[in-house]
């Protein structure tokens, strides 16, 4: 019985889960084995997330074919879909791609690697 009440929880949850930071850099690596992700300094954040709203948990500067681009990390996928849209961005679960509209390589990057959508094209 418990058994079922798993598998009826997990097939009642809809969509596909969030992606952990691990999972963005492995996919990114597919795309740019030689990529980089930018070390803030101790008096200095890179990105701040009170930028976003709503504000993501953790940002972070990548530099994928020596262009820059952000990663917002939102711990839910609703959130990240909200704030992409109030920034004409990409969206990918639960991850917003900033800096990338605009930029072909970035967009077509983040659309085969990371099956990113342009928010704005999400109903």
């Amino acid at each position: 019985m418990k058994l079922l009440s798993l598998l009826l929880l997990i097939a009642c949850t809809g969509g596909p889960g969030n992606y952990s930071r691990e999972e963005m850099l492995t996919m990114a690596r597919l795309g740019d084995p030689d990529l980089q992700v930018k070390i803030p300094s101790l008096s200095k954040a890179l990105v701040s997330c009170a930028d976003y709203t709503p504000a993501c948990v953790n940002g972070y500067v990548v530099v994928i074919k020596e262009l820059e681009m952000k990663f917002l990390y939102y711990e839910n996928q609703k959130d990240a879909l909200h704030a992409a849209k109030r920034i004409k961005g990409y969206v990918a679960r639960n991850w917003v791609l900033d800096d990338v509209q605009g930029e072909p390589l970035l967009e077509n990057f983040v659309k085969k690697y990371f099956k990113a959508k342009l928010a704005s094209d999400i109903k």
